[in-house]
């Protein structure tokens, strides 16, 4: 049985259901939580075969043949990563979900990456629910707050919360209709619902906050240690591989890494209605280590679900397996590193901008982008167009403010606190160079084109759209100034500069940036 509910619509209805009597839970039984978070329209394996849905198939198939009672459940940011899945508007993601049976997935900050048309597409192909107790839309619930599920005679409760930051780590003007309450107020008042009205057996926080680094501003953690009455915290957003479980409060907190890398097994026992929580793991698909070694048990990917993947990469490979670049070797993500230092491959997509801005006629005088919109690395070898879209996968555009030389000063003070690990940490074209003191949050020694910033010049700032219009939330000089959309793809200029650039390239840094403390 699967009961939708809303909450605060329907309270009275609810307070009828909760004076029914319903059968207890059986009085010993073990309850199997399988999850994933930050999938990122990751369908296929990496080249050497480590990750893809098909692996993660194959693991909750075997999973659900050895126990009974299995919930399968998707911790947000199922949206943006590959091409595949993003030039079919996250479709084919939602059907392997469907076959895979889902039972119920938070929403995350990147479900809003897309149209509000391919959103409501995606919730009206997806047959499982899109859960969040914290987003109104015009006022009223834009979700449903939670579901209520039997599970071989447990009664379940799952409740979903989302990121309050969204509306600047989304792009803000596709956020605009949306609004987004205190998490653990939500929380609060949902497992109230869930205990007193519902009367759950168990009550499952999926959320979309994260912890430590990579955070939104109420963590996991925080929720928890605010919140009693919740059994289990399934979390995301922050992409954190964890070694096991925190415990907050009494309540499990997991994670499963990102990208589909790994997938969480938790088992809660339920014995005379007390819930015990007994075991996780998160299980390696088919990953290796430096050595090339696999990880764990190897996972029998899925068949069916392989060969529905394969039709996917062949139909998209066909329109964007050009080779547009050579490199000498790989320009490296690694551990989200633009969020952190100077990269190869922060600096060749700010040049990049810089580059097109010029070759449009714009009289740029430096380029900045953040390093969260830079998602995956340059390989080695071949570039195919396809590689490149997958380094800018949100379709942003080029945009410029024309700045006094005292407000660019105050865009480097700007720099100077934003916080490593940050999605908003400053990538800047060559053409400026500054120190950055981590420990006293001051950017200093900076130039522009060799020289000191002139307060009383004018200077072309380009960025994208996303940072133009407040994304990220950490440049506030930018607040309520007028800039210049070119609407020029910024993928498209990346392509042009790298086709241009003197063949194999070859990834370097050239001290654009000098960082003082930190790590």
């Amino acid at each position: 049985m699967k009961r939708f509910a809303l909450v605060l619509a329907v309270v009275a209805a609810l307070f009828a259901v909760a004076c029914v009597s319903t059968p207890a839970a059986p009085a010993k039984s073990e309850l199997v939580v399988l999850h994933i978070n930050d999938y990122h329209g990751q369908l296929a394996a990496d080249a050497t075969g480590q990750g893809g849905i098909a692996a993660v198939a194959g693991y909750v198939n075997a999973v659900r043949a050895d126990n009974k009672n299995v919930l399968f459940l998707i911790a947000g940011d199922i949206n943006t990563g590959s091409m595949v899945s993003d030039k079919n508007g996250g479709i084919p993601d939602i059907e392997i979900f469907n076959k895979l049976g889902v039972d119920a997935m938070v929403v995350g900050n990147h479900e809003f990456d897309k149209s509000p048309e391919a959103l409501a597409k995606q919730l009206a192909t997806a047959k499982f629910p899109f859960i969040s107790a914290n987003i109104n839309k015009d006022g009223v619930p834009a979700f449903l707050h939670y579901i209520v599920k039997d599970v071989g005679g447990i009664k379940v409760g799952i409740f979903g919360i989302t990121t309050s930051d969204t509306p600047i780590k989304a792009h803000p003007l596709k956020v605009a209709a949306y609004s987004f309450k205190d998490e653990i107020e939500s929380a609060r008042e949902t497992v109230r619902i869930l205990r007193e009205l519902e009367q759950v057996d168990v009550v499952i926080g999926l959320f979309h906050t994260g912890t430590g680094e990579g955070a939104g501003p109420i963590p996991s953690d925080k929720i928890a240690a605010a919140v009693p009455g919740i059994d289990l915290i399934i979390d995301g957003h922050s992409h954190s591989d964890i070694a096991g479980p925190a415990m907050v409060n009494g309540t499990p907190i997991v994670q499963a890494a990102y990208n589909a890398r790994k997938v969480g097994k938790a088992i809660l026992a339920i014995d005379a209605g007390k819930v015990r929580f007994a075991f996780w793991e998160a299980a390696p698909m088919n990953l290796k280590g430096k050595d090339g070694k696999l990880i764990g048990t190897e996972i029998t990917p899925d068949a069916d679900i392989a060969a529905l993947v394969k039709k996917y990469n062949d139909d998209i490979k066909a329109m964007y397996a050009v080779q547009v670049a050579t490199t000498t070797a790989i320009f490296d993500l690694g551990n989200k590193l633009t969020r952190r230092q100077e990269t190869p491959l922060g600096d060749i997509v700010a040049d990049a901008m810089v580059w097109k801005a010029r070759a449009m006629g714009i009289a740029a005088d430096f380029a900045l982008t953040n390093g969260g919109g830079i998602r995956k690395s340059i390989p080695a070898g071949p570039v195919t167009r396809m590689n490149a879209y997958e380094v800018l996968p949100f379709g942003n555009t080029l945009a410029y403010f024309e700045l006094s030389g005292a407000k660019v000063l105050e865009l480097f003070a700007n720099i100077g606190k934003i916080e490593q690990g940050n999605g908003g940490w400053a990538n800047l074209s060559s053409d400026a160079q500054y120190t950055v003191d981590l420990a006293a949050k001051v950017a200093k020694g900076i130039t522009i084109g060799g020289k000191p910033i002139d307060p009383a010049k004018t200077y072309i700032v380009v960025t994208n759209d996303f940072i133009a219009v407040g994304g990220d939330g950490v440049f506030p000089v930018f607040n309520n100034m007028k800039f210049k959309d070119t609407f020029i793809d910024m993928l498209e200029g990346f392509i042009e500069y790298m086709k241009q650039l003197p063949q194999p390239i070859a990834p370097k840094t050239d001290g654009r940036v000098t960082i003082l403390g930190g790590t």
